[in-house]
């Protein structure tokens, strides 16, 4: 596609995540009307009206694509799709906690070519463009260079229900006597997000969402860093996924390794 084209796309992406903000601000301290979902996650109708927004501005605007979102997806087939999460961390959004986002990737043929973030409590837009760098309200950020020992920071899961690796006490006593450090923090893409900009320099994301992940692969490897599966290798984001290592590259090997080390051991 022409840098042009993909302007376009980011343009438009943008203005969806101003407004999903807007539905955000309106639910936050509203009735949210919580349901439970068949996976026993929580739903607000914030969630679904911004997915259907985005279903809606795609028919409107690019008929020729498709929409891959988490609470409601159309033409999900075609070779280019949105992939949306229209809040990510919905249990933040939903007590308070203001790490929720809405994230946005323009996916052709598997590979994310655009992407945004919007944080509507900080008012933060993560943008990227396929080759044209990562930025964070129009300045360009990158991950850190902070090296593996070094005092590197690992982002492990705050909610003991959705535990991975970075959570066990043994892997966590391990870490720190390696000299890397482990924070809790809400939110798979505010995480992502975190690490493109150089605050922190890892995480590791053990779902299958293709949602939680297609725009902070493009965000981190433009400013930098580097997204793979579990296993260290390269995956398609118009389909379910398997797991994800985000890091600022400079420790994406040693957390490869220990993935492998632990995956099928438990404390």
């Amino acid at each position: 596609m022409q840098k042009e084209q993909l302007q376009e796309y980011l343009e438009f992406a943008k203005n969806i995540a101003r407004e999903a903000g807007q539905v955000m601000h309106q639910y936050y301290r509203a009735d949210q009307k919580v349901e439970e979902k068949s996976d026993h996650s929580p739903v607000t109708v914030a969630d679904t009206i911004i997915n259907s927004m985005l279903i809606e501005r795609v028919k409107n605007t690019f008929p020729e694509h498709g929409v891959m979102g988490e609470e409601e997806s159309w033409q999900a087939e075609k070779p280019v799709v949105w992939v949306c999460d229209p809040i990510d961390s919905t249990v933040s959004f939903i007590v308070h906690i203001p790490t929720f986002t809405f994230a946005l990737a323009l996916v052709v043929d598997g590979e994310p070519l655009v992407a945004v973030v919007y944080n509507p409590m900080t008012d933060e837009i993560y943008s990227a463009i396929k080759n044209e760098g990562a930025f964070r309200n129009n300045t360009k950020i990158a991950v850190s260079d902070r090296e593996w020992g070094d005092g590197a920071l690992l982002l492990r899961k705050a909610s003991p229900l959705q535990s991975n690796i970075l959570d066990r006490s043994d892997v966590a006593t391990e870490l720190y006597s390696q000299g890397v450090r482990l924070i809790a923090n809400h939110g798979a893409v505010w995480s992502g997000c975190l690490i493109a900009d150089g605050s922190v320099d890892g995480y590791l994301y053990e779902g299958d969402g293709p949602h939680d992940v297609a725009a902070v692969k493009l965000l981190v490897e433009e400013a930098g860093g580097k997204v793979t599966d579990l296993l260290g290798g390269e995956q398609n984001y118009n389909q379910p996924i398997g797991g994800s290592i985000v890091s600022n590259s400079h420790i994406h090997a040693k957390l490869i390794d220990l993935v492998g080390e632990h995956a099928n051991s438990r404390d």
